[in-house]
């Protein structure tokens, strides 16, 4: 009895430990890690609650649960939170702080032309969780652009400073820098919780232009690339245009430039054939080559300049012999060749000497007889006579009751040509003979200027060079105009023509002039 009664209490002494040990794990302390929790406005609040609690066993863990119901993130302020745990709260105060300041994209240093700076030039960019406000607080003129170093600034990197504030200072949305020179500007951000960002760079002004000089007065370029029989156009300026893709002309620098500061300009070219002639070994071109040149803060300057290039290993003769082509001038400028328009107001001028092989017409025309037998039977006759025989078929007309008004003026179309050759003696030029053959050629190119005013033939089979006008009223007065024109008076003074023709045409209200110029 003894022995079971010895075991039956020791058996109730390991039960009372037993106990006794549970009940310790039964009062497992709950404590909080801190009574005040601080996030920083943007971040996100963590939502595991072992990271407000100091040393949780794993029984409080699996019980405790988070309440951060009332916590903004998004706002500044002092918010209640609260671990629950076996029916008890233990609260704690999260405070949401904006203690960053902000992060700005700004440029490290600014290349400008006189005028307004503003602060979007300076800062390009700006990252905050609260609201900002931003303004240039400081402005100071440093140096004279003559000593600055465009090298230099190319180097330069923005200051930003977030420990000396302006504080006080008054924003300005924009300066007005008029006049040239380097200035330091500070510009600063701030938040609503009085964090700032400044931002200090170095601002260059320069209101002057780069300066043109030509660079090349005559080029050769090898055009031994190029195959004749790649040439399918008897236009000079489509076969420019081919051989302006050349290595050599394309890598061509036409001019140079120079500036007092900046270092880096950029020059720009665009080509006006004024002539492209095939009469010597080698083709031979002349071009006004318009140069544009900027520097990097937008200044600008423009330059004509004449250039002469010869296209080496490119067969003249040959290209002659297959296009026809001998000599082209003209003095249309640019934008008039882009877009194909004719110059049609009163008392205007226009040239271009094409000196091509013009198909020829075999049409019946009016008289019964095709245009080859009219320029046929035209060279046969004298002035005087194809003036007589002009005139007679428009009495024959008026006969018929027809209203044509028009007529040649010959006495005036003889002074016009006395005139080119007293400005070809003028200029140490040969008098140039007047070519009866031709004479109808220009009469009825006078005819055809009167509703087409361009150089656009109809027919006939002529290689010449030509001028024409519309609307000036005197010799003296179509003279002056075209000795005006570079493109015109090239023509006239052309060493190279021995013959001309010209025809005077009124049409009842307007005069027509032509003047055709052949070897």
């Amino acid at each position: 009895m003894k022995n079971t009664s010895y075991k039956n209490k020791q058996f109730g002494l390991l039960g009372m430990a037993f106990l006794s040990v549970a009940g310790i794990a039964g009062c497992s302390k709950v404590e909080l890690a801190q009574s005040t929790v601080t996030l920083e406005l943007g971040d996100e609040l963590s939502e595991n609650v072992e990271d407000y609690l100091q040393n949780p066993d794993e029984k409080i863990l699996k019980g405790a649960s988070l309440d951060l119901s009332a916590v903004d993130e998004t706002k500044v302020g002092s918010y209640n939170a609260a671990v629950a745990y076996d029916g008890k709260n233990y609260p704690f105060t999260v405070e949401v702080k904006d203690t960053t300041s902000p992060q700005c994209e700004a440029k490290d240093y600014i290349y400008m032309q006189p005028g307004t700076l503003t602060m979007d030039d300076l800062v390009t960019e700006i990252k905050d969780a609260s609201e900002t406000s931003s303004g240039i607080v400081s402005c100071e003129r440093k140096d004279d652009l003559v000593v600055c170093d465009y090298d230099d600034m190319l180097q330069e990197k923005a200051v930003v400073d977030t420990t000396d504030s302006y504080d006080g200072a008054d924003y300005q949305e924009s300066v007005q820098l008029d006049d040239e020179g380097c200035y330091e500007v500070t510009a600063q951000v701030k938040d609503s919780e009085g964090n700032f960002t400044d931002i200090t760079l170095n601002v260059y002004v320069d209101g002057t232009a780069p300066e043109l000089a030509q660079n090349v007065i005559d080029l050769d370029v090898d055009a031994s690339g190029i195959s004749i029989d790649d040439i399918n156009t008897d236009d000079a300026e489509k076969i420019a245009d081919m051989l302006h893709e050349l290595p050599d002309f394309s890598n061509a620098e036409w001019a140079a430039a120079s500036d007092a500061f900046c270092g880096d300009n950029a020059i720009s070219y665009e080509y006006e054939q004024k002539s492209f002639n095939l009469q010597k070994e080698n083709p031979v071109e002349v071009l006004n080559v318009h140069c544009t040149v900027q520097d990097q803060a937008g200044n600008e300057k423009k330059a004509d300049y004449e250039v002469t290039v010869t296209y080496t290993g490119l067969d003249a003769a040959a290209l002659i012999e297959k296009t026809g082509l001998i000599l082209q001038t003209s003095d249309v400028t640019a934008n008039e060749k882009k877009s194909g328009k004719s110059d049609k107001k009163s008392g205007t001028t226009n040239t271009q000497n094409q000196v091509s092989q013009a198909s020829g017409k075999s049409n019946t025309n009016s008289l019964g007889i095709t245009d080859d037998e009219l320029v046929e039977m035209f060279n046969s006759m004298t002035p005087d006579e194809i003036d007589e025989f002009l005139n007679s078929l428009f009495e024959d007309n008026s006969n018929d009751n027809s209203n044509i008004s028009g007529y040649y003026d010959s006495n005036y179309a003889q002074q016009v040509f006395a005139m080119v050759n007293q400005e070809r003696a003028n200029n140490g030029v040969d008098a140039l003979t007047w070519d009866s053959s031709m004479a109808s050629y220009s009469d009825r190119r006078a005819m055809e200027i009167t509703t087409d005013f361009s150089h656009n033939s109809a027919g006939g089979k002529m290689n010449v060079g030509e001028n024409i006008a519309e609307g000036a009223i005197s010799p003296e007065m179509v003279m002056d105009g075209w000795m005006r024109s570079d493109g015109h008076r090239a023509n006239i003074l052309n060493a190279s023509y021995t013959k001309i023709s010209v025809s005077c045409y009124y049409d009842g209200s307007t005069y027509y002039w032509v003047q055709n110029f052949a070897y």
